[in-house]
């Protein structure tokens, strides 16, 4: 591959950290660049946190353990916008096997699994792709325990029981949502035929989507 000049690096390693809306990994952004030391994209991450990171800027670049860089929403602005964005932070699924880990680390990962279910295995691996939670190695498992990266998405201190409360109060969050989406949805009309009945659909419909 032909070597990128320095704006153009800036560019690639841009556009896959807000791609990626998780962790992305030195690795992939020597690839995405065609650079094989990993200096340059390092001096260049730099200088894209100090960029983000002035305080002028509602996005924020970090750097998370195991050479891996996050950008992402600020704290402060998650409440501000979550009313705008319906989609759930993960499934519910996923959310219980994070809430589980969350009350009983730092945990074996085997314990999780017989808990959880072969699934979990699953949700363990995008919990750690995604920096929410980490593992480390003990004989032939793994003891998991959440990062500080949960403690600041969620906005609380990086204590169990601190974020076991939050995450619980996300998932009833989402239960509701669910509930409100349910009751909101297009009703069935009967005893109405024709353009009549597909004028109040649409009512109902334009109604929901107000």
């Amino acid at each position: 591959m032909v070597k990128q000049d320095s704006k153009e690096i800036i560019k690639r390693i841009e556009a896959l950290l807000f791609a990626a809306s998780k962790p992305v990994e030195i690795r992939e952004l020597l690839s995405i660049c065609g650079l094989r030391k990993k200096e340059k994209i390092v001096h260049v991450v730099k200088e894209l946190m100090k960029k983000y990171n002035d305080g002028n800027s509602a996005i924020e670049l970090v750097e998370l353990s195991g050479d891996r860089y996050y950008l992402r929403l600020r704290r402060e602005y998650h409440d501000l916008v979550k009313k705008y964005v319906k989609r759930p932070l993960f499934s519910r699924g996923i959310m219980r096997t994070l809430s589980f880990i969350a009350y009983h680390q730092p945990i074996e990962q085997s314990k999780v699994a017989a808990v959880r279910g072969s699934s979990s295995y699953k949700h363990i691996k995008i919990l750690i792709e995604r920096g929410l939670i980490e593992a480390e190695e003990k004989g032939k498992t793994k003891i998991l325990k959440t990062t500080q990266l949960l403690a600041d998405y969620l906005g609380v201190p990086n204590t169990p029981s601190a974020i076991k409360k939050a995450l619980m109060s996300r998932m009833e969050e989402n239960k509701e949502k669910n509930k409100s989406a349910q009751l909101g949805s297009p009703l069935k009309i009967k005893n109405i035929q024709g353009s009549q009945a597909q004028s109040l659909s649409n009512i109902q419909q334009d109604s929901n989507n107000a």
